[in-house]
């Protein structure tokens, strides 16, 4: 499941990378980690936090093994750094409207349920593949 709310924000946070992919062809732990870097870049905070345990949830539910997990959370924080030092350094977008863009998010709609189980805004479900570890 591709974020198609996220679309137009990743859009004009494509810049972050000097081979600039389209949104189609980022995984979907690249968009999550450019939107994560970016916020974190520009001060969030509680919000952050909230969409960073949904967007490990995500993740870890589409993972089959935890090799895998793994290496899907590599990839996230990658491109989390990457965006976070591309805002610091030279921010292509005013941190005001990242940070307006982020907390607006339909993502944090979200809820998180004990067994990994996400229920997401649009009423779908995100289930784990493997038991959540306690």
């Amino acid at each position: 499941m591709h974020f198609v709310v996220f679309v137009c924000f990743v859009l004009s946070l494509t810049c972050f990378s000097a081979q600039a992919k389209s949104v189609q062809e980022m995984s979907e732990e690249e968009q999550l980690g450019i939107l994560a870097g970016a916020a974190l870049a520009c001060g969030s905070k509680q919000k952050l936090d909230d969409f960073e345990l949904i967007s490990s949830r995500l993740l870890a539910n589409k993972s089959a093994s935890e090799a895998e997990e793994k290496k899907r959370i590599r990839i996230y924080m990658q491109a989390k750094w990457q965006a976070m030092q591309q805002q610091k350094n030279n921010p292509d977008v005013p941190c005001s409207e990242v940070l307006s863009h982020f907390n607006a998010l339909p993502l944090f709609n979200s809820f998180v349920y004990g067994d990994g189980s996400v229920k997401l805004p649009d009423g779908k479900w995100s289930k784990p593949i493997r038991p959540v570890k306690r």
